[in-house]
This record gives C-alpha cells, sequence and structure tokens, in this order.
C-alpha cells in the first residue's frame, strides 16, 4: 500500500526534467541540457576503477561496467530514487545502463542471465520497493537477457555506513551473501546501483561462484570513485 500511494503521488511530477526541474524533459526524463551533461563513463572495462587490493576471493568479476560517475547530478538522482521513493526513476536509470552496457559489450556475447542485488527484509519494507531488482527486470527486458528474481540473500550484514575504511567493507562483505539456484556453466551480470570499493558486489560474485557460476560480470548505475 505504502508504494502505491507514492507512485500515485509520483505523477505529479512527471514532465518535468530529474535533473534541472524544467517542463522541457523528453522521452528520456531529461531536457536536453541535462540529457547532455550525465556524467557518463566511457564505454570500457572499468576493471582499473575498482579497487580489489582487499579482495577476500580468488575468483573475481570478469568485468566491471557502470554508466554514471559520482557527480552531483548523479548523487541527485541516487537521493531521489532511493531516499524519496521517486521509483519510477527505474525506467531512467535503465535506460542509461542498457545504453551503456550496449556499448561495453560489442563483439562479446552478453551474459546468460542478470541477477540484483539483494536488500535486507528491513530495508524493503522501510523504502517500500526494491530498488536494484526494478532497474534489473527493465534492463534484462531492454538487453533480452533472462532475469533471475530473488537470487541472492543478505545472511550476514553489519551497516557499512559504519565501517570507515575499505579492509574492514571487504571483511564485512566476505561471505554475507547467499545465491538460490543452480547457476551451473552460466555467465551471469550482478547489478547495483553504485559501486565503492567493490566489496558487496564481490560478495555477490562470490556466492554464485559457489553455486556453479562460470563468469560473475559487475554491472552499476553507478560507480563511486571518491569513497
Amino acid at each position: 500500500m505504502l508504494a502505491f500511494l507514492r507512485d500515485i503521488a509520483n505523477q505529479f511530477g512527471r514532465g518535468k526534467c530529474w535533473s534541472c526541474g524544467t517542463n522541457q524533459a523528453g522521452n528520456s526524463g531529461f531536457c536536453g541540457y541535462c540529457e547532455l551533461a550525465l556524467p557518463r563513463w566511457y564505454p570500457a572495462c572499468c576493471q582499473h576503477l575498482a579497487d580489489l587490493s582487499h579482495a577476500l576471493t580468488e575468483q573475481q568479476c570478469r568485468y566491471w561496467f557502470a554508466s554514471l560517475r559520482w557527480e552531483p547530478q548523479t548523487r541527485q538522482l541516487m537521493q531521489l530514487y532511493k531516499f524519496q521513493y521517486r521509483s519510477e526513476l527505474s525506467s531512467v536509470f535503465a535506460r542509461i545502463l542498457a545504453a551503456h552496457i550496449t556499448l561495453c559489450y560489442q563483439g562479446k556475447p552478453l551474459p546468460d542471465s542478470i541477477v540484483a542485488m539483494p536488500m535486507t527484509e528491513a530495508s524493503w519494507h522501510k523504502r517500500g520497493f526494491h530498488q536494484t531488482a526494478l532497474v534489473a527486470r527493465e534492463v534484462a527486458g531492454l538487453l533480452n537477457v533472462r532475469y533471475v528474481s530473488n537470487a541472492l540473500r543478505v545472511v550476514r550484514k553489519k551497516p557499512m555506513q559504519h565501517l570507515t575504511s575499505k579492509r574492514e567493507r571487504w571483511h564485512n562483505s566476505h561471505k554475507s551473501q547467499l545465491a538460490l539456484g543452480d547457476f551451473n556453466g552460466q555467465s551471469v551480470a550482478v547489478l547495483d546501483d553504485v559501486i565503492t570499493t567493490g566489496a558487496t558486489v564481490m560478495a555477490a560474485a562470490d556466492a554464485l561462484y559457489r553455486k556453479g557460476a562460470k563468469y560473475v560480470d559487475a554491472w552499476a548505475i553507478a560507480y563511486n570513485q571518491g569513497d
């Protein structure tokens, strides 16, 4: 019911650019200027951007792809999506990420399936929607790749904001997720909203590798290079 009421309230904001608030938004959800100003990453492997020096697993993600840089415009959009409950932004993020992924995989096959980073039940109930699952499902449809719902579960978690160092975040995330189902021989993309250290994504990858995945790729709406 909470999510339904939020969706009704959000109807009043449609037609405006998500970034500047003008009434000149096109099909992308942005006015022409803000569309051009989106801080996009180049369509190349972001492996060099992820700090894996504290990784506790032998098998790592094959590719790291993120569509947006963590700059003020991206932070504003993510704030609206996650903390002001503007769930319809999932379609905006999905189109941006799907276009980026299409460029990144030129000449390479897409993964067999896409899974979303899991949320704790407490976070899901508080927000009223699963922000990564909404984007993952839409990206899967745009790319014609199988989406596997509820593929990962959080089994142990300490809030990341209480951890100051990258090493602490890696140790906190190690073996914190469980993969549900059989991924034997499959290539799988794990989709997150924001990648910072890469620790939580690698925890998901580790869980998928333990269930037989051949390759795991990391996809994200944004990569926060500064944190």
